[in-house]
């Protein structure tokens, strides 16, 4: 077969651009660390490339949702724990001011530190994060949670709870509203006297609670009423019955005394007329309130010279259940926060481990082998000098240096 002169100054052409393409390539590899510098040097390897690189930029966003939801719960918690720390010593307070030895003057003093305390507790419900937002607003974060209308303390906030999301399916709470920690708090169950003749004082309020919450009916407030029958004889008699006069399971009875008390599940009933009669009572409504509003009605109790002790008697042991379960709504609160926070733990664990897998495998897909890459690249650079001396000596051929 004969080969033009121009056929092999082509073809030799050829060779060494294709040698410097090669040395090219190689350099690239390494200068990039890539071993996928095209879709056409890999089509599968690319594609799970391209899907473990997604996969890894989302873990990385998901890992800082945890950095920011673990930011917010421990602020949570350091504003809670000082909640906790002012509703101790209020309770101190309130369990000092029912001594006997305490005239106006202390209980004066003890209000005037409740206050303050008071003072205190509304810092820490309008607490603001590190960009101002109000923490325990719920979505209306611009809005100050807690104001004071000049009666009472009021929530401005909504019930709006935000969720993070700290992997591909697991959405954690980062934040709690003033409404479901602090004004979600029943204040004492009490009785109301529904007839002259009759008096109700809680003599035991964990007893009443557990008969409050077993009874009480929302849906049908004749339920809730109960008479105290009392008949004429030797001796006199009582009985307590539902609403409808039937006698209760099992039935309260017993000889009657005016004016003796009558224990019924934690209250102490006094009837004081003469039998026969019947008297009503009834168990009052479950009411809600925030604390700042207790210790108000508190202080007020505290400082009102004129009040009969009974009545402050009522009035501190208002106080003291109502900040008591004020106390139990904020450490179930801290309760979820800690779970918060263990399961945060636990999905960034995971997802920590998952990121490490995923970059390990991008990175035998895509990355280079750099001994492999160099071996690669110093083939190409001999093919590359091979080319050059090829295409050196066909130029020198000449038919004219033989003759």
């Amino acid at each position: 077969m004969r080969v033009s002169s121009i056929n092999l100054y082509q073809n030799s052409l050829n060779g060494v651009l294709n040698s410097q393409q090669q040395v090219e390539k190689m350099n690239q590899h390494l200068i990039t660390n890539k071993k996928l510098l095209t879709a056409a040097d890999g089509p599968s390897d690319m594609s799970k490339t391209m899907f473990l690189t997604t996969e890894i930029t989302l873990t990385e966003q998901h890992l800082k949702n945890g950095t920011l939801l673990e930011n917010a719960l421990n602020f949570e918690e350091s504003t809670l724990d000082g909640m906790i720390n002012a509703m101790q010593r209020a309770r101190v307070l309130g369990v000092q001011s029912g001594d006997g030895i305490n005239g106006d003057t202390e209980r004066a003093s003890l209000a005037q530190e409740l206050r303050q305390i008071q003072n205190q507790m509304l810092d820490f419900m309008n607490s603001q994060n590190a960009d101002g937002s109000y923490v325990f607003s719920g979505f209306q974060t611009q809005k100050k949670p807690y104001v004071f209308d000049g009666t009472d303390y009021n929530y401005q906030g909504d019930a709006g709870v935000n969720e993070l999301k700290v992997s591909s399916s697991v959405y954690i709470q980062s934040n709690d509203t003033g409404q479901e920690v602090f004004d979600n708090v029943f204040k004492r169950f009490v009785t109301n006297d529904l007839t002259a003749n009759i008096s109700t004082t809680i003599n035991d309020q964990k007893a009443y609670d557990s008969f409050h919450k077993l009874n009480y009916d929302p849906i049908t407030p004749a339920n809730n009423t109960y008479q105290v029958q009392t008949t004429a004889g030797v001796p006199d008699t009582y009985e307590v019955l539902d609403n409808t006069g039937t006698s209760l399971v099992p039935p309260v009875m017993g000889n009657y005394t005016p004016g003796e008390a009558i224990n019924f599940n934690g209250i102490d009933v006094t009837v004081t007329g003469a039998a026969p009669s019947t008297e009503q009572f009834e168990l009052a409504p479950p009411e809600k309130d925030n604390v700042l509003n207790m210790l108000s009605d508190f202080i007020i109790a505290l400082e009102d010279t004129s009040l009969p002790q009974g009545d402050y008697v009522e009035a501190q042991s208002d106080f003291l259940v109502g900040l008591d379960n004020a106390l139990e709504s904020v450490n179930l609160t801290l309760g979820s926060i800690g779970a918060r926070g263990n399961s945060l733990e636990s999905v960034r664990n995971a997802s920590s481990s998952m990121d490490i897998i995923n970059q390990q495998s991008r990175a035998s897909i895509s990355e280079v082998d750099f001994a492999e890459a160099v071996s690669n690249l110093q083939k190409a650079e001999l093919a590359l000098n091979t080319s050059y001396s090829s295409y050196s000596r066909i130029s020198q051929l000449s038919l004219f240096n033989y003759l």
